[in-house]
């Protein structure tokens, strides 16, 4: 169910004219593939929802997992898939230019790499373009 990383950017490259969130998450995509973040890193595609995972998954998936959904043509919405419970989930809405920079602050609060893997990655992030 995972798929390599430019194998999701070119998923996202046709859209990119059309909303400038889908040319976000192929910007996203070709940033962790080229990251040391790709090592820890998996996700797979629902339509233009980013799924992201912390090791490779087979269909059916039923784990927490973190999925980056295009809500408008320059918003993601980040949201924690933890529990069926949409109400209890947390989620955030972030500016197109914002996404390297909230999901860096994502795996940083939830632990998912070293602070000092993060750090080291930081200074080429924000924005995307």
């Amino acid at each position: 169910m995972t798929r390599p990383w430019q194998e999701i950017a070119e998923h996202y490259q046709p859209h990119c004219m059309d909303r400038p969130s889908l040319c976000a998450l192929a910007a996203l995509a070709r940033r962790i593939d080229t990251s040391q973040l790709a090592a820890g890193l998996f996700a797979w595609t629902s339509l233009f929802d980013l799924c992201i995972v912390q090791g490779p998954v087979s269909y059916p998936y039923n784990r927490p997992f973190l999925r980056l959904s295009p809500v408008s043509g320059d918003q993601i919405e980040f949201r924690y898939v933890d529990t069926w419970n949409e109400a209890k989930q947390w989620s955030r809405k972030v500016d197109c230019a914002q996404v390297g920079s909230r999901l860096l602050n994502f795996l940083d609060q939830l632990r998912w790499f070293p602070k000092e893997v993060l750090e080291s990655e930081v200074a080429g992030w924000s924005p995307l373009d």
